[in-house]
């Protein structure tokens, strides 16, 4: 049985301690392969006593826990073997009683229920070799497109369609989902999946997004080493992992974190800064040490036992500025140094992972390297571009003249930050309806105009996200508690629309032009040919090394004649893809001293590979 040192617990009040999950928490203690017991540590400095309870001793204050150091509780339990519920009762200065759940549970009970678990983890990864290559990974001249899920509502074992939420008998396994996500992933063609939070959650309206069990994946779905043959099942078949983490904020039920031990032990001190009103949540305090050890051992923990590929930082801004106030004199500057503490031991401990920023905020040098004074991260969402296009694409084909710049803005900024192109879960809920209902026109016209966009998507410079649902033309908003309507793809029209979409994904990822020099847009992998405002028309070039495409992309309800290109002289062209049904002969165009000339049809994207 491991012991709590005075250097764990200096470097847990410093918060310089990233592994405090070897010793927090539940850990089951064996003679060769027999479970004998379990011991249990937890950190609560403001108790008077803490008891262990669970049903192992009907909840009853018959198990003190010993002080240790300064603080730290501890118990060993002669006998009490894996899938034990229990839960800390601490007993606070004023008499208060409180039944906490623990900070450090590896395991919980399925909501409603809220004790933690024992829990015995035997499960052997095989994904060595995807880990090996893995170290050497450069995702910036690589395709990288995700598939956003949230697993309770992708596929479900019985419909749901009441509204009242779902039942755990509702819901696939990690196990069970696995071989149909990862068979879904791979003939789409999508290099990741990135999981809405799959922390231990009580609420499934908050998707994940107000966690309880910071260290326990969600028991919904199944238990912990289901999770990890997910994750390694993905691996196995050349899909990465993301996982979505929330740094920011905890939910202020009773049996989590908040007011854990009597005392703002997590949060801040002063109500003003602890109460976070938008989502009636309690915020981190991340200039305490033993919230930032809490946090850093929370994210080596993902990555080290679960074999995540990718961590993807929610509500970014609301960390680098008090309350998402992003004026100047608001900036979180512990906030920031904690951030950066967390890029620097994700890249130092765990080469090839990619760190994800979700900032709506224009805080300069998110993506740059920490010795260049930036944060760290790998890539930014670019909510900006997301808002301007997708604002573009409602307005009437008529007005669309007035706004070519939320089309051409994206591009001014674009080497500004390593940019990820987001059509995530947020844009398709709360009344902001669903991609291709976010669409101007007649029923056929936003699909039309939405095939468009997608190509348009798919060719513009940065990394790829796709929330599912949105790759055969959802149009139901997104709800947690029932399964995506797949019975559209009986449509003739939306399944012909997510063939569409399966081939332009593939098409992505097979050529280089489209993703080799993402961030190097403006020297090498980008080229404006046509902006025409009047029209509505819009072209470029992508270039790698291997080969150009261009994109000729008609916003316009009409069709467009003699559309003029800026290319170079004495070149050829042949379209490889269209959003539109086109003849099947072969389409070619040649250049001269003054580019070419096009015509396209309307609301249609076209790409045109240079013939060599």
């Amino acid at each position: 049985m491991t012991n709590f040192s005075d250097l764990d617990l200096y470097y847990l009040k410093t918060g310089e301690h990233t592994s405090l999950y070897e010793k927090m928490g539940a850990h089951l203690v064996k003679q060769g392969n027999e479970i004998i017991g379990t011991q249990f540590r937890v950190y609560a400095p403001n108790a008077t006593t803490v008891y262990l309870v669970g049903d192992f001793n009907n909840w009853q204050k018959s198990h003190p826990l010993e002080e240790e150091i300064d603080g730290v509780y501890h118990i060993y339990i002669d006998g009490l073997t894996s899938q034990e519920n229990y839960k800390y009762l601490i007993i606070t200065p004023d008499g208060q009683e409180l039944y906490k759940a623990d900070p450090y549970a590896f395991f919980s009970q399925v909501r409603p229920d809220t004790a933690s678990r024992t829990y015995d983890s035997c499960y052997t990864f095989e994904d060595k070799d995807w880990i090996f290559q893995r170290t050497n990974y450069d995702f910036k001249n690589k395709p990288f497109s995700v598939y956003e899920v949230h697993l309770g509502s992708w596929k479900q074992k019985i419909v749901n369609e009441t509204g009242n939420g779902a039942s755990a008998e509702n819901f696939y396994s990690y196990k069970e989902i696995a071989p149909l996500l990862i068979d879904y992933v791979k003939e789409q063609g999508y290099t990741h999946i990135e999981l809405l939070p799959i922390t231990e959650h009580p609420l499934d309206a908050s998707w994940g997004y107000q966690v309880t069990g910071y260290f326990s994946p969600t028991s919904r779905y199944g238990q912990p080493d289901e999770l990890k043959y997910l994750v390694d099942q993905c691996h196995l078949a050349g899909i990465g992992v993301i996982l979505d983490w929330v740094p920011l904020h905890f939910c202020k039920d009773a049996h989590g974190l908040y007011h854990f031990d009597g005392s703002w032990l997590y949060e801040y001190q002063e109500e003003h800064d602890r109460e976070n009103h938008q989502w009636g949540t309690a915020n981190f305090d991340l200039a305490k040490g033993v919230t930032r050890s809490f946090l850093l051992s929370n994210i080596k923990y993902w990555l080290k036992e679960f074999h995540f590929d990718g961590i993807r930082v929610d509500a970014l801004s609301y960390l680098l500025y008090w309350r998402g106030e992003t004026e100047e004199d608001k900036i979180n500057h512990p906030a920031i140094d904690f951030i950066k503490r967390v890029t620097a031991l994700v890249h130092q401990e765990f080469k090839g992972v990619v760190m994800i920023a979700e900032d709506s905020s224009s805080y300069p040098m998110v993506t740059h390297p920490l010795d260049k004074e930036g944060l760290g991260f790998d890539m930014k969402w670019d909510l900006g571009w997301m808002n301007d296009t997708l604002k573009y694409m409602s307005r009437p084909s008529i007005y669309r003249k007035h706004h070519a710049s939320e089309i051409t803005f994206g591009m001014y900024y674009n080497q500004n930050e390593q940019f990820l192109l987001p059509l995530s879960h947020d844009e398709v809920v709360h009344g902001k309806h669903t991609i291709v209902e976010k669409m101007d026109g007649s029923y056929q016209d936003k699909f039309h105009l939405a095939r468009a966009y997608y190509a348009y998507y798919f060719a513009h410079p940065g990394k790829k996200l796709l929330f599912m649902g949105n790759e055969w033309g959802h149009l139901r908003e997104w709800h947690e508690y029932t399964q995506m309507d797949w019975f559209l793809l009986d449509n003739p029209v939306h399944q012909s629309f997510h063939q569409m979409m399966t081939h332009l994904s593939r098409f992505y990822r097979n050529h280089s032009a489209l993703w080799q020099y993402d961030y190097q847009a403006h020297e090498k992998g980008f080229k404006w040919a046509a902006i025409s405002e009047d029209t509505n028309c819009f072209a470029f070039s992508r270039f790698s090394d291997e080969e150009e495409i261009l994109v000729v992309s008609n916003f316009n309800d009409q069709d467009l004649f003699d559309v003029h290109l800026d290319l170079p002289a004495e070149k050829t062209y042949q379209l490889v893809f269209s959003t539109a049904i086109l003849p099947t002969e072969t389409f070619e165009i040649q250049t001269d001293e003054t580019g070419a000339r096009i015509t396209i049809p309307r609301l249609t994207t076209f790409y045109l590979k240079e013939v060599k």
